[in-house]
């Protein structure tokens, strides 16, 4: 990139030179306007620099320090983990390694492709014998449907993972080159983000958070929230939607996902575990005993074929109270201790 523009503003000095034989004018209107674009181009670039350091550009990348470089292996220390787990948001606040060897490698919002992308690259750092957890969410066995929908898999959704993949595997992301070049010139892409250097937000601090932050009345209406959401995301009206024509070939898209994971894990003497996490019962309540059954077992039970361990606790009583979860979706630090404390005993750890 710098080698493009050093040359660039090389041929354009030359042009600039070139023409003041012939007319002066033209010649010096060319070299102030190459003089304003010099003084612009640095601008944004100490903005770029600027930004880079803010809260703002951080909160989005926080999960980045779960992934171990390759960057000097031999002397890189943690590997060799005992178990670790993929998956979205509800697995990214659902799992937390005190007293075993384990790594979260949930990066936010992140769907079955990017779970085996992750698991592809990284694999290696995972002891023999170890365990991947494969979370399955509610929505988990038509997620592929949302690469239709590129207001909610578009760049800012595909941008976390050219930081973290190899750039063997990054490069196959849509629009690649670009994604590229916004990881490391935001501003020049987005110029609005000079706001965030004289405005930051606080630190993303929600993963430190050991309380319910809500009400009662505030959980039933997050709750709902999150139906309407879900609603909007899959373009659908009413819960049979979900398991209609219009979303079986990526309902088949991801039970081979799901297959093709497990046997990955398998060849390589790796233990997966599929898995639910726990939500607590003011949205579990919204989810009828037919949409379990279609969404979930059904989808598990056809994908499952080498029958490895399903831990299924969506909703486990012993996780549904209030006081576990901030809000009503995601486990808070208690939370998310008691869970994964349970998960570790169920895997006889």
């Amino acid at each position: 990139m710098k080698k493009k523009l050093k040359l660039l503003s090389a041929l354009y000095i030359c042009c600039v030179l070139a023409l003041i034989p012939f007319c002066w004018q033209v010649s010096l209107i060319m070299f102030i306007v190459f003089v304003l674009m010099g003084f612009i181009g640095g601008g944004m670039l100490l903005a770029n620099k600027m930004y880079l350091k803010t809260n703002h550009w951080k909160n989005q990348f926080l999960f980045e320090k779960n992934f171990i470089s390759n960057v000097g292996y031999r002397d890189n220390l943690g590997r060799n983990f005992e178990i670790v787990n993929l998956g979205s948001n509800p697995a990214l606040f659902g799992f937390f390694y005190e007293k075993v060897r384990g790594q979260n490698w949930a990066t936010g919002s992140q769907g079955f492709p990017m779970d085996f992308e992750i698991l592809k690259y990284y694999h290696s750092y995972i002891r023999e014998g170890g365990y991947v957890l494969i979370p399955i969410m509610p929505f988990s066995s038509i997620s592929n449907f949302l690469e239709t929908r590129p207001d909610y898999w578009s760049d800012s959704y595909y941008l976390k993972f050219t930081k973290i993949l190899d750039w063997t595997q990054a490069k196959k992301l849509p629009n690649y080159s670009k994604l590229k070049l916004k990881i490391r010139f935001p501003v020049v892409f987005n110029p609005k983000l000079i706001y965030y250097i004289l405005h930051d937000v606080a630190p993303d601090n929600r993963l430190q958070i050991a309380d319910q932050t809500m009400q009662a009345a505030e959980l039933e209406y997050d709750a709902k929230r999150w139906i309407k959401s879900w609603m909007n995301e899959f373009a659908v009206k009413k819960y049979e939607d979900f398991w209609g024509e219009k979303f079986n070939q990526y309902f088949e898209s991801g039970v081979k996902m799901l297959s093709d994971m497990i046997d990955f894990c398998l060849y390589r003497n790796l233990k997966p575990v599929i898995i639910t996490i726990p939500m607590s019962s003011y949205l579990a309540k919204e989810f009828t005993p037919e949409f379990r059954q279609k969404m979930i077992t059904d989808f598990v039970n056809k994908a499952n074929v080498k029958d490895v361990k399903f831990l299924d606790y969506m909703f486990d009583e012993r996780f549904t109270r209030a006081e576990l979860f901030t809000g009503s979706f995601f486990l808070n630090l208690k939370g998310r201790k008691m869970f994964t404390q349970q998960v570790l005993t169920d895997l006889g750890f």
